[in-house]
């Protein structure tokens, strides 16, 4: 046998090592027939959303709930980690308060867990696995890629380990208390087959037994898992990837369901008003970095696009966010509706580091900025249309409309920069 049939058999068989992804069979006639099911079952899980919420409400007794999204970004999750590690630091009045229902998306997905269980030391470990994210688990070019049909470009194998060593039994038990307590975490993926969005109740994937702790590693690395560089997952017979792609951020109740959320919780025996607080994490910019296009680069105007049909989702989900908040605030009687963000200012974008996949010294400074923005005076933003943007650094504002039946009000501007 030549040296060279020796080097290429040992490549296939290297290549064998690492498996390529497969799918179960199936035709378009098939997956259409999953389709109701697949509305059921996103039906339900909002229906058990409302319900748990609406035991909240008994057991806080306070007549408040509070809702935290945490959105998707790479990278750029070292914001909201930094954010959330500063934010539950403070010890004034605007203490983070204890959330009944997390939602996370991608990178979001990563830090929703550590939300829910809410102590000081899990949110500095949810810091450190941003912080330290481009020694110890991030991606590298998977060079068997063109021998291997995996759906990516990307050897995750690090980033697998990683997630198994966090979503340990451990803290599968410290989620499962707080789920037996009616407190929710939903993680929501791409259904590339169907072209919707999923949305997983990870309480609900974590009752199964013995596979209910792997599905959930699943589910996150499926969140996570961007489209051709990341291998997608196959969960239940159907191709899931970044959960970004449908919508960075998951908004869990819409104008119907917080109508059947006063309709239960009066039926439950709660009366006066019930005040909703909706916090939103963006790990992405508050708007598309500025940038100056080649009008004769088809590739540049493509890669332009598609950062753009990204970007642009962060002030269109604050819009609809405040318009159902308004609506619900004027039209839902007895529930008011209060929503806050905050976001990376676009003028960070031109940072070192800032455009790479994942970068150390970029990651560790951006934590450390969210976690400043946090404890600072005024850490949530401003949105305006997508139209329109501010001018001379203003995005870098923060602090988001609060909507009630009166009207709707903002909190003051930061105009903190990064050193």
């Amino acid at each position: 046998m030549s040296w060279r049939r020796v080097v290429l058999t040992a490549a296939i068989a290297a290549a064998a090592g690492c498996a390529a992804i497969h799918r179960p069979p199936t035709t378009v006639a098939a997956l259409q027939a999953t389709a109701a099911a697949t509305r059921a079952a996103y039906a339900a899980t909002i229906d058990g959303l409302i319900e748990g919420l609406t035991r909240r409400l008994a057991v806080r007794g306070d007549r408040t709930l509070d809702i935290l999204l945490l959105s998707g970004g790479g990278q750029n999750g070292a914001y909201g980690a930094g954010f959330l590690r500063g934010w539950r630091a403070r010890t004034d009045d605007d203490t983070m308060p204890r959330f009944d229902l997390v939602t996370g998306v991608s990178a979001g997905a990563l830090q929703a867990p550590f939300a829910i269980v809410d102590t000081p030391e899990a949110f500095d470990e949810s810091a450190e696995l941003f912080q330290n994210a481009a020694r110890e688990f991030s991606p590298r070019f998977d060079w068997w890629s063109w021998l291997r049909r995996t759906g990516g470009v990307a050897d995750v194998s690090r980033f697998r380990k990683t997630v198994a060593r966090v979503l340990d039994a451990d803290l599968q038990s410290k989620l499962v208390a707080e789920f037996d307590a009616d407190r929710h975490l939903v993680v929501a993926t791409t259904d590339f087959d169907l072209g919707i969005g999923r949305a997983w109740d990870l309480g609900h994937e974590m009752g199964r037994t013995p596979d209910g702790l792997p599905r959930a590693r699943s589910i996150l690395m499926a969140s996570s898992a961007i489209p051709g560089i990341f291998p997608p997952v196959v969960i239940d017979g159907h191709v899931h990837a970044d959960g970004g792609v449908i919508s960075n951020v998951f908004v869990p109740l819409e104008f119907a369901d917080y109508q059947a959320l006063i309709a239960r919780a009066r039926a439950a025996g709660i009366s006066g008003e019930v005040t909703v607080r909706v916090w939103v994490v963006m790990n992405l910019w508050a708007y598309p970095k500025i940038a100056v296009t080649n009008p004769a680069s088809r590739g540049g105007m493509n890669s332009r696009a598609i950062s753009l049909l990204l970007a642009s989702q962060q002030p269109q989900i604050v819009d609809h966010l405040r318009d159902v908040a308004r609506a619900v605030s004027t039209g839902v009687p007895g529930i008011r509706l209060e929503v806050r963000a905050t976001a990376i200012p676009s003028t960070l974008a031109d940072e070192p580091g800032a455009d790479k996949l994942f970068d150390e010294v970029w990651m560790r400074r951006l934590e450390q900025f969210g976690y400043d923005r946090a404890r600072g005076a005024a850490p949530w933003d401003d949105f305006i249309a997508p139209y329109a943007r501010p001018g001379g650094g203003d995005d870098q504002g923060i602090v988001v409309s609060i909507v009630n039946d009166i009207g709707t009000f903002s909190w003051p501007t930061s105009k903190t920069r990064m050193q």
